[in-house]
């Protein structure tokens, strides 16, 4: 008996004790962690485990902080205007934030000490709409060691830097929406239970409409994130779903042009159709 049929003979000798179908052994593959998905794509691990927390100023004067996205996986990227590879991955990060945005999934750019009239005229003209945080006095990199751009780090729910990699990348090829896709599905199975809950069932309204002004429809159940589209006030949204807790309560709308996302409740009226 060769070396090879004893290996084989012992293998089933031991399948066989256990109670171990013989036939169900040649299935059994390992299960890729979260550590080997980003080795897939080309992210290594960081030397940093907590991600820093910062809280900067967006291209329209409002506070983005990282602490404000706990619960997501976040893709931070730090880049400038006058970057050549930075200017071309962004393309596929709009793609990437597109295909995941509002599903457990953000996108920050951080610009490098640029002012906010040039960042807007350049998302404007290429057409991007991921939020853009301006590193004005580069304090965030250098909490990053960001020492050349475009560098990237990928950050999970509980704020931990979990992926990093330097230089431009498409962000939007099949194995790299593939993986992300794993990562948020178990993203959102690692979740802590939050305080927003769904409610009772109950009729959801025919349409919501802004109380006032125009109607922000955002990416998440956050009044500070991603904005998915601005609606005059006498548009109407479609309901989809409701959720409740911590005093206050979250639609799930569709738009007129078939954007999903989330308004606000005290931010709407209902409309009901007449008995």
């Amino acid at each position: 008996m060769n070396r090879r049929h004893r290996q084989l003979r012992w293998v089933l000798l031991v399948a066989a004790t256990l109670g171990v179908p013989v036939g169900s052994m040649a299935q059994v593959k390992p299960t890729n962690g979260p550590a080997d998905l980003l080795k897939s794509i080309g992210l290594t691990k960081p030397a940093m485990s907590k991600a820093p927390d910062f809280s900067l100023r967006d291209i329209g004067g409002g506070t983005v902080s990282l602490a404000s996205y706990r619960g997501s996986l976040v893709l931070l990227n730090f880049w400038a205007t006058w970057c050549g590879p930075c200017r071309d991955e962004m393309p596929s990060m709009e793609n990437l934030s597109r295909n995941f945005g509002g599903q457990g999934f953000s996108l920050l750019a951080i610009n490098q000490k640029e002012s906010a009239a040039q960042v807007t005229s350049f998302m404007r003209t290429h057409g991007l709409n991921f939020p853009t945080p301006l590193d004005s006095d580069g304090r965030v990199s250098a909490a990053y060691r960001v020492y050349g751009i475009p560098m990237t780090y990928l950050i999970d729910g509980s704020g931990n830097a979990i992926g990093m990699t330097s230089g431009a990348r498409d962000w939007a090829t099949r194995d790299v929406v593939e993986v992300f896709r794993k990562l948020i599905g178990e993203n959102d199975s690692a979740r802590p239970v939050g305080s927003m809950a769904l409610e009772p069932s109950r009729p959801l309204p025919s349409a919501l409409r802004a109380k006032g002004g125009a109607l922000i429809v955002r990416s998440r159940q956050d009044p500070f994130s991603e904005a998915v589209a601005k609606l005059p006030a006498q548009d109407e949204v479609v309901p989809l779903g409701k959720v409740s807790g911590a005093g206050e309560s979250w639609y799930m709308v569709r738009t007129q042009s078939d954007a999903i996302g989330w308004v606000r409740g005290t931010e709407v009226d209902e409309v009901r159709q007449s008995q």
